[in-house]
């Protein structure tokens, strides 16, 4: 019996594993077909299918462009090289850099875009313009449609945006006098990043987390200092915002001008450095201003727009320049279009998603061709594109993979409008590897290893790295990641001292050698803070008996703060608490003694791979008031006299004041006793009224040089005089 069963199972087992794959076979052979009669070429057939049949639900729609292959790469070069770039440091391959003569001169690549853009290599256009390069479930969402999608959830715009500073976090921002301030709506509730990506979303048509992947691209890091465009304190655009960087075709400070409304004089006028409320007038010092005089918006009042002069020289912004006011009648205002200037990190994600609607979602409704304007019914194909950055739809689309797949709906239905071009290469494109005699060695076992910090200063961080073999010099790249700003150094030796550095900033360093083959892989990039500056402004804003309230000045670029005790007799320091984050200047500190005077001082601190912490502010003096007195006891022993009772609170007390009054409220009162000495507990006042009730109550005080300091009153009790 036991055989016939054996039997029987092996006999299924072998029938099940005879038609599974004729059954797959058959379902693959008919989607195929589905494809082609959709009119998708061959080299794009395996690919959609093996997708199918891991999403079923997925829809794979024929985006027929009408263009030949070489012509639409032409065109996309033909117009500027330019147009197309790539990040050196992102990939070694020189094959995907363009090495014509425009593009490349005296041996270097010409830099495009700070820090390391090039223009990208024909062959690197094609690897990045061909469909059939990102049909994998990562990739092929630059394909998918920027519409609006009901089904998409705050849930999943947060999984997008988990690797930055606006991950489940209310919108903070700089102000343009730069305060930092917390955005709320018009009911007045604060607002999530999250929350106003869906709202944007809804009120643009376009999708939320299209949006959200757009804005991690852009600026998306673990703080929103590191880009210009969210940091809100790049002059002289202060508190000027651009989270889609649009405008910012060179650097930040472009997007950030276009954000700023492009304010200018359109007539010579005049600028006031103050504005009279009751007049409703300019005042103050007098600047005449020429006609076409940039200012960046600071405010807006009456008549006047409030602003910041700068000048502009090629892709540079001054930042000395007088604030002030100008009449709005003499200033350029029709740039001040889609809700600009954008003031707050709000404005910036709620009108700049309408903007990106209004200017691509009707033709370029797909990253694809938001970058590759292939779309010839848009008017201006292999123009009008969103970026110069050819890997950006692929980046956006792994983004918007992860979120799909962490929110749970990867595998729900989604549209996906694919390019076909005509005259197609039959194989997908490719770029050549890396040659022997190239002037790269992108081998990753070619690179610098060992770059440690050997010290740091204020404004200088010293680096040294394990010898390279045959090197002949070193090429040092560094990213001030709290300015969003770089710079380089060439030395030849395994060391190098960066001076001229901002305090309190974060610099990232990375090293290159060059030996005879040409530059190796850049080494792993080492983090370090410049050591914090001397904090200031320290001041006592408000006391109580257990706690101070202190406030201090920023310092750009710290990770916090500790707030520290001075104790004069042994003359060390006692740190109390450490607040975190630059932006928080203001804290207070608990759990004091009452009547106790309190020498404190704050220092900022960084945190890299070690805290550091600045030098300590100058001091300031906090004097708790006395504990709140415990009133035990209020008796009549006799006839006309009331005896008080109390305990003496805990902390410095230099004495005591009495109060009787006929009401509860203390408006009518009869007699005040000021006892000196803080170990007094009770005192017996005279000639009351017999049979009259009173109410009394007690509070202490500490004297401080002089002055009493008086702690709160004790509850009140009352009592009938004898």
């Amino acid at each position: 019996m036991t055989k016939k069963l054996i039997s029987f199972f092996l006999c299924i087992m072998m029938l099940f594993t005879a038609v599974a794959p004729v059954s797959y076979s058959v379902y693959a052979a008919n989607y195929a077909q589905t494809l082609r009669d959709k009119g998708f070429p061959e080299s794009y057939i395996d690919d959609l299918v093996e997708l199918h049949s891991k999403y079923p639900k997925w829809k794979f729609e024929v985006f027929k462009t009408g263009l030949n292959w070489n012509d639409a790469i032409e065109g996309e070069r033909a117009i500027n090289h330019a147009q197309q770039v790539i990040e050196k440091s992102a990939v070694s391959n020189t094959n995907y850099y363009c090495s014509c003569s425009k593009c490349k001169k005296n041996g270097s690549y010409v830099i495009q875009l700070s820090p390391d853009w090039v223009c990208v290599s024909e062959a690197g256009l094609k690897y990045y313009m061909d469909p059939r390069n990102w049909l994998d479930a990562k990739h092929i969402f630059q394909f998918e449609s920027t519409e609006y999608d009901t089904s998409q959830t705050q849930a999943g715009v947060e999984s997008i945006i988990a690797s930055t500073w606006m991950h489940n976090a209310n919108i903070t921002y700089t102000k343009t006098n730069g305060d930092t301030a917390t955005y709320k709506n018009s009911s007045g509730n604060t607002v999530k990043y999250s929350k106003a990506i869906m709202e944007a979303a809804k009120a643009s048509g376009m999708s939320a987390y299209y949006i959200a992947s757009k804005i991690v691209l852009e600026v998306g890091s673990s703080k929103s200092s590191y880009a210009g465009g969210s940091c809100g304190t790049r002059e002289p655009f202060v508190g000027i915002y651009n989270y889609f960087n649009i405008g910012a075709y060179s650097n930040a400070s472009m997007g950030l001008a276009w954000a700023s409304g492009f304010l200018r004089t359109n007539t010579a006028t005049t600028m006031y450095s103050d504005y009279d409320s009751t007049k409703k007038t300019g005042t103050g010092t007098k600047t005449k201003l020429a006609n076409e005089q940039y200012f960046s918006y600071r405010g807006a009042i009456g008549d006047y727009f409030k602003g910041k002069l700068y000048t502009e020289s090629g892709n540079s912004y001054s930042t000395g320049g007088k604030i002030g006011y100008i009449l709005k009648d003499d200033v350029r205002t029709k740039y001040l279009t889609y809700g600009r200037p954008w003031t707050t990190p709000y404005k910036t994600i709620y009108h700049g998603s309408q903007y990106i609607a209004d200017g691509y979602g009707k033709y370029q409704y797909t990253g694809y061709l938001q970058k590759f304007n292939v779309n010839t019914e848009s008017g201006s194909h292999y123009a009008h594109e969103y970026t110069t950055t050819v890997n950006a739809p692929s980046a956006a689309s792994v983004m918007t993979y992860k979120a799909y797949a962490k929110a749970g709906v990867l595998d729900d239905s989604h549209t996906f409008y694919i390019p076909v071009f005509n005259s197609m290469p039959s194989k997908k494109c490719t770029v050549p590897a890396q040659s022997d005699d190239s002037d790269s060695d992108s081998s990753s076992a070619n690179k610098v290893t060992g770059v440690a910090l050997t010290s740091r200063t204020q404004e200088s961080l010293s680096f040294k790295w394990n010898k390279y073999s045959g090197a002949t010099k070193y090429y040092v790249y560094v990213t001030n990641k709290t300015k969003g700003t770089t710079f380089n150094k060439t030395v030849t030796t395994n060391s190098a001292t960066l001076n001229g550095l901002t305090a309190a900033n974060e610099y990232a360093v990375k090293v290159r050698a060059y030996i005879s083959k040409g530059w190796t892989d850049y080494s792993a990039v080492n983090t370090k803070h410049a050591l914090p500056p001397k904090a200031g402004g320290l001041k006592v804003n408000s006391v109580a008996a257990t706690s101070v309230k202190l406030s201090w000045n920023k310092v750009a670029g710290a990770d916090g703060y500790n707030i520290y005790q001075y104790n004069t007799s042994t003359k060390k320091y006692t740190r109390l608490k450490t607040v975190s984050g630059s932006a928080t200047v203001s804290t207070t500190v608990t759990s004091l003694k009452g009547g106790t005077s309190y020498s404190l001082c704050v220092a900022a601190f960084t945190k890299d791979s070690e805290t550091k912490v600045g030098a300590k502010s100058a001091k300031v003096t906090a004097k708790t008031k006395p504990n709140k007195v415990t009133l035990k006891s209020v008796t009549s022993p006799s006839t006309t006299k009331i005896k008080v009772t109390w305990a003496k609170p805990s902390g410095g007390v230099s004495g005591y004041e009495i109060v009787w009054a006929k009401d509860s409220k203390f408006k009518n009162k009869v007699a005040t006793k000021v006892i000196s000495g803080g170990s007094t507990v009770t005192y017996t006042g005279k000639n009351f009224t017999k049979g009259k009730s009173y109410y009394v109550r007690v509070r202490a005080y500490k004297t401080f040089s002089g002055k009493k300091l008086y702690g709160a009153w004790s509850t009140s009790k009352k009592v009938t005089c004898k």
